[in-house]
């Protein structure tokens, strides 16, 4: 799976490609051929992931992407011939142009994210308070507060093959340890962060 997004992602982007990040927790996993790995040993924590495969890249633009992905193409040239700072592709072609705003699941699409360094330099990297469940609640939050556009392209499809990665079962259950409870953290951070802060100015 992670071997069929690297190679769609870097065959159809469209554009040349840089260099391709996979940050990986378990240190007997394999490279992956054409890649830079880097292995963390901290629980795991999406947006810090995220921020780590960023710590390595120099390029303008960079997309954050789920291994779970199936690039079509010129998903890269036309994201970037949006305009905007921060994009998501659509999960399938049926419009064109761009749909602006910051609705999680209809245009902020956190399993992919392409955005100018800019972006980083402004919003100080991803913050984390959050394991996995509403990383991207946190991402928009970000944008939102920095006066940040993002939107959704129409003619840059990114297939998403539906959150693989947590249909693994322990014990005859399917893992639940990166969403129970993130909802309430995630609240409490935006009330901490802006809510807050925002009363006191």
């Amino acid at each position: 799976m992670t071997r069929n997004a690297i190679r769609t992602a870097t065959s159809n982007a469209g554009m040349k490609v840089g260099k391709v990040v996979v940050v990986e927790q378990c240190l007997t996993a394999r490279p992956q051929p054409g890649t830079k790995m880097l292995y963390y040993d901290f629980e795991f924590n999406y947006n810090k992931c995220l921020n780590l495969g960023f710590s390595v890249c120099n390029s303008k633009y960079v997309a954050f992407c789920n291994n779970d992905l199936s690039f079509r193409d010129n998903w890269a040239k036309n994201a970037v011939a949006a305009g905007y700072l921060s994009v998501s592709p659509s999960p399938k072609h049926t419009f064109r142009g761009v749909i602006e705003g910051y609705k999680i699941g209809k245009q902020v699409l956190g399993w992919c994210i392409i955005v100018d360094r800019v972006v980083m330099d402004r919003i100080g990297g991803f913050d984390y308070p959050v394991k996995f469940w509403y990383s991207d609640n946190v991402y928009a939050e970000q944008l939102k507060a920095a006066g940040i556009k993002h939107a959704l392209v129409g003619n840059s499809v990114v297939r998403h093959l539906e959150s693989q990665s947590l249909r693994k079962v322990v014990k005859g259950k399917v893992r639940i340890d990166m969403q129970k409870g993130q909802y309430k953290i995630f609240e409490q951070y935006k009330k901490e962060k802006y809510v807050n802060s925002s009363s006191k100015e």
